[in-house]
């Protein structure tokens, strides 16, 4: 634990001396010496030497070696599935895109996207020996101790042993599965990134939709690890039929899967909208993406669906802010990719309806929109574990 608090700290503030370090981890400046020594044996970390200004001998300061070991992650999408490999420093030396097969399926769907896994391995020049682990980033509810999908709304997946098909197929890597949005919300959080506040709500807003939460620096779980389902507090008890089974929750009425169902069901009924043009007059080519195009050309339908998602998250987000009262709100995903106006109109809509006065100081921002981010937050789970330290008697 020393030796992961010592890495951290060296990520998050480099360059920095030992003197700091100690200082920051609450370690003794011996305890700090004999821990960097080590790590600069193997490779983990290097000296950029004595840097300073001013007279007299300036302390030798120390950077992450990014070239040491491999972290690879894995964003499996409704829609498509990412993969990445990254360094230490988290700079993407290889990714890959591609449509998930077989979602139904779940064995398939396992088998599929570990091929991926290996053909991304095979299009980098990756010594396998350096790879500490892969992270599956997954939607749904997922047991941190087993890695297994207990149930997962947007694949239809319920009790799928995830971690351990995919640990057999991907032998001899460590695999741990993560829940997507709190891999999301890790990278928001990442070194580097600026993001120093103390508690963050990330709420990723997609095909489905869902939350996950950082504390103190910390990912937070909950006690029995299913925290941040922010997309099935139910807003409309007399609304549509979700997914998970409930009547009225979030995703069933504001995500882009129901944005579309909404349009799609517009368009049979003969509405007059400009998404049927859009569509080619086939309800079956609408996404969310074809409704946020229609509203920009001023479509009435297309805008009032609009505004009735962002009406409704407004309603969840308030829910949240009463509750946890964050700092930042960071909102991701696919569905914040269509300009400042959606944005703007959630705002309104929270503010209206949280409590006077709660949450008073919290932020609510666009989260980065890189569409690797989910595969680089678990990238960065992997670093969390600690498994370079195992790793290091592997390489040596």
């Amino acid at each position: 634990m020393n030796k992961r608090n010592v890495l951290n700290c060296i990520e998050e503030n480099q360059p920095i001396n030992r003197s700091a370090i100690a200082q920051m981890v609450g370690l003794s400046i011996p305890a700090v010496m004999s821990i960097t020594d080590e790590l600069l044996e193997h490779g983990m970390i290097q000296s950029i030497g004595r840097i300073g200004s001013g007279v007299g001998k300036h302390p030798e300061q120390f950077t992450i070696c990014g070239e040491h070991f491999r972290y690879i992650g894995v964003d499996v999408g409704r829609i498509n599935t990412r993969v990445v490999i990254t360094g230490q420093d988290g700079e993407v030396l290889v990714s890959t895109s591609k449509p998930t097969k077989d979602a139904e399926e779940p064995e398939k769907c396992i088998e599929y996207l570990c091929e991926q896994v290996r053909e991304t391995l095979k299009k980098s020049t990756v010594d396998e020996k350096t790879i500490v682990g892969i992270c599956i980033a997954m939607p749904g509810l997922i047991e941190s101790d087993t890695g297994t999908v207990i149930f997962s709304p947007d694949f239809g997946w319920k009790d799928v042993p995830l971690e351990k098909w995919a640990q057999e197929r991907l032998e001899p890597f460590h695999v741990i599965v993560r829940n997507a949005n709190r891999a999301q919300a890790r990278w928001e959080t990442r070194p580097g990134s600026n993001n120093k506040e103390s508690t963050i709500f990330c709420v990723g807003l997609g095909y489905g939709i869902g939350s996950g939460i950082i504390s103190n620096g910390e990912v937070y779980y909950g006690s029995s690890g299913t925290s941040g389902e922010i997309g099935h507090i139910i807003v409309n008890p007399n609304g549509p039929v979700c997914l998970c089974g409930n009547n009225g929750c979030l995703e069933a009425v504001s995500s882009g899967r129901a944005i579309a169902e909404q349009a799609k069901e517009i368009v049979k009924n003969n509405g007059d909208t400009v998404i049927r043009k859009l569509c080619n007059n086939d309800p079956e080519n609408i996404t969310a993406k074809t409704v946020f195009e229609a509203a920009v050309l001023q479509d009435e339908i297309a805008m009032h669906l609009i505004d009735q998602a962002a009406k409704y998250i407004g309603i969840a987000l308030a829910t949240a802010i009463n509750m946890l009262d964050p700092d930042t709100i960071y909102l991701c995903g696919g569905m914040m990719k269509n300009g400042d106006d959606f944005l703007n109109r959630i705002k309104k809509y929270t503010r209206e309806r949280q409590m006077h006065l709660a949450g008073r100081h919290v932020a609510i921002r666009p989260g980065s929109k890189d569409e690797l981010n989910v595969a680089k937050g678990a990238t960065l789970m992997i670093q969390d574990s600690g498994w370079e330290f195992e790793a290091l008697s592997f390489l040596y």
